[in-house]
């Protein structure tokens, strides 16, 4: 059965395929762009193929209490989500990219992919049952085993990269200093939660997000000012070599050049 959600998909399946088809005559050939429509079409084909699969879009209707009396259908709240605004982010730094070039086209098409994995999932979740919480616990399963790695890898890499940005950005002693006392504090936390382990989550929660905003944001700043000058002992090396093999060849001349004693 086709339904509302396959048919919008089916829809941007034949503008792709045609908007492939009208770039490709007016810009006389060019793939770049054709390739890009024509792989719209198809993962558009494949998300109205799922839609059909899942049934998406299809609430069953509650059987009806007496003979002639009207069925209706339940009403099933919803997941609060946030996709429709990461998409149209997605849509928008794809097309940033396609313009500039880099690594942002890349971004783009990550973040709109990831946004129609969980739309999808949370679409299916939402109308598997009537019982919201059921619902919600369908969905944790399904994406859970997922989400959380790449949330920690993020996490880790986000990490890593803004702290690496606040070693740089300061002197060699500050960085040194600032290497000791972070550890000094994870080691600390780590010592206090080791002697109360019952300490409440939202505190944990809220000393951990302190942690990070102050670190992303210190972070961005470092990223902002720029890393310190660094001495490049190579080319000092390779200069005292060229200053040494100078004296040599200058020593070597002035042997030659010398008139051998007693002749006559």
């Amino acid at each position: 059965m086709v339904n509302t959600g396959s048919r919008f998909w089916f829809g941007v399946t034949a503008l792709g395929f045609i908007g492939a088809v009208v770039y490709f005559v007016a810009s006389g050939g060019e793939m770049y762009g054709t390739v890009v429509l024509g792989f719209t079409a198809v993962a558009a084909a494949m998300l109205g193929v799922a839609s059909i699969v899942l049934r998406d879009g299809n609430v069953a209707l509650a059987a009806a209490d007496g003979p002639g009396q009207e069925r209706a259908a339940p009403i099933v709240p919803r997941f609060p989500a946030a996709w429709p605004a990461l998409a149209a982010l997605g849509t928008g730094v794809t097309v940033v990219g396609l313009a500039a070039g880099g690594g942002l086209l890349y971004v783009g098409l990550a973040i709109l992919g990831i946004t129609l994995a969980e739309w999808m999932v949370q679409s299916w979740a939402e109308r598997s049952t009537t019982d919201p919480d059921v619902n919600r616990r369908l969905r944790n399963r399904v994406m859970f085993p997922v989400e959380i790695p790449m949330v920690a890898l993020l996490g880790i890499a986000v990490a890593v990269i803004a702290f690496s940005r606040v070693l740089l950005a300061v002197s060699k002693t500050g960085s040194t200093v600032i290497a000791i006392v972070v550890a000094g504090a994870i080691f600390g936390v780590g010592i206090l939660l080791n002697a109360r382990p019952k300490v409440s989550s939202s505190l944990l929660a809220t000393v951990v997000v302190l942690g990070a905003v102050g670190l992303l944001a210190g972070g961005i700043v470092s990223a902002v000012a720029g890393e310190r000058e660094f001495e490049h002992h190579g080319e000092e090396h390779a200069e005292e070599g060229a200053a040494e093999e100078g004296d040599e060849a200058g020593a070597a001349g002035e042997g030659a050049e010398a008139p051998p004693e007693g002749g006559g």
